[in-house]
């Protein structure tokens, strides 16, 4: 959290790796575009704050074609436009490495309203879940299979390579009195885990 003269603002950063978070025969550059804008406005949705900004970094292979990353740029355009009407990208980098590499850093506006944090969850809170559980794990197993079950699952799928979080429903939780929040990428069990750490609260 950024403070301001006049008012605060959240910052986060997120990176994906080939080979470690993603491949490249699985992925196509829309789906990496599309998803390193919403695993980044997920962040910020679960401090009740709006994305207004993401800067963007980008390494790849001196192979790799213009038209690859026209559709990374696709992917990103489309993920704000579903995701962050919001939002807009003001700038970034791009270079060169063996590996391909991308990095966003987005900014989140809190409209003049307190952040919530992963701290403050009280014993006799309820703990509520926005959005499904479970399919993009689904469709990581899919497409490690290699097999031909990931078409007659093609939904499991998508849900990997093009997750849609509940960005919207981040502002309305912390409107409506939410104590603690956090995004749930890493799993429900690990994440509420992370909540009752910093909250010295039991899940």
């Amino acid at each position: 959290v950024v403070s301001l003269s006049e008012n605060r603002f959240v910052v986060t950063t997120d990176s994906m790796i080939e080979d470690h978070d993603f491949r490249l025969d699985w992925s196509s550059g829309f789906d990496l575009g599309f998803k390193a804008v919403a695993t980044n406005v997920a962040d910020l949705a679960a401090m009740g704050a709006k994305p207004i900004a993401l800067v963007v970094s980008l390494a790849v292979s001196k192979d790799t074609k213009i038209s690859w990353l026209e559709a990374f740029a696709d992917g990103l355009s489309q993920a704000l436009v579903e995701l962050a009407p919001t939002a807009s990208v003001v700038g970034g980098d791009l270079a060169s490495s063996d590996k391909a590499f991308i990095a966003v850093t987005a900014h989140g506006d809190l409209e003049s309203k307190a952040p919530v944090l992963r701290s403050g969850a009280k014993p006799g809170d309820l703990v509520a879940v926005g959005g499904t559980l479970g399919k993009a794990a689904a469709g990581l197993a899919l497409l490690r299979s290699g097999g031909s079950a990931k078409e007659a699952f093609d939904d499991l799928v998508s849900f990997q390579l093009r997750p849609r979080p509940p960005i919207e429903l981040g502002p309305v939780a912390a409107e409506s009195g939410a104590t603690a929040m956090l995004d749930i990428s890493d799993s429900l069990v690990k994440d509420a885990s992370r909540i009752a750490e910093q909250s010295l609260v039991c899940i």
